[in-house]
């Protein structure tokens, strides 16, 4: 199946692949913890995806198959500068806002090919570090970061109150 998928620059016209794979994602985010997230259908409005696409500080890639053209997966990066800071070194970061596979096509080697995608994208703009969050909750999209060479660097922690 690897061979039948294809990674690319997203297009406007992949917003409604996208949208369907951002619900699926924030789905499992409301599943886990209604107590922060809200159900939004879509997730994505197409306004906000044409955003993304318009700025020249976004970089956005979907996994789609050569025959058919379906989006089965989407990620999507920025580049931080971090200079001149009283607290911290200088360093350029590019942090994944997301990185998403059909919930019917993971284990098909998109998300791996989707990761290798912002490694290079990190190198060829010369960044120090890729960052990424990940909720606790979520331990199968741990386990694949840690599988790709990622270290968890924090943690953040809450006490209901």
């Amino acid at each position: 199946m690897k061979n039948d998928i294809q990674i690319r620059n997203a297009l406007s016209t992949d917003y409604p692949g996208v949208s369907t794979l951002l619900d699926q994602l924030h789905e499992l985010h409301v599943q886990a913890r209604p107590d922060i997230y809200k159900p939004l259908h879509p997730r994505l409005g197409e306004k906000e995806y044409a955003d993304w696409l318009a700025s020249d500080q976004r970089y956005l890639y979907v996994a789609e198959y050569v025959e058919g053209g379906k989006i089965v997966g989407f990620s999507s990066a920025q580049l931080s500068i971090i200079q001149d800071h009283s607290l911290f070194t200088d360093r350029r970061m590019l942090y994944i806002h997301e990185l998403v596979v059909d919930s019917t096509h993971q284990g098909h080697g998109t998300g791996k090919r989707l990761m290798q995608t912002m490694l290079d994208l990190g190198r060829e703009l010369q960044a120090d570090h890729l960052e990424l969050t990940v909720s606790t909750f979520n331990s199968h999209a741990q386990a694949f970061y840690e599988q790709m060479g990622l270290r968890v660097r924090s943690s953040r922690m809450e006490y209901p109150l």
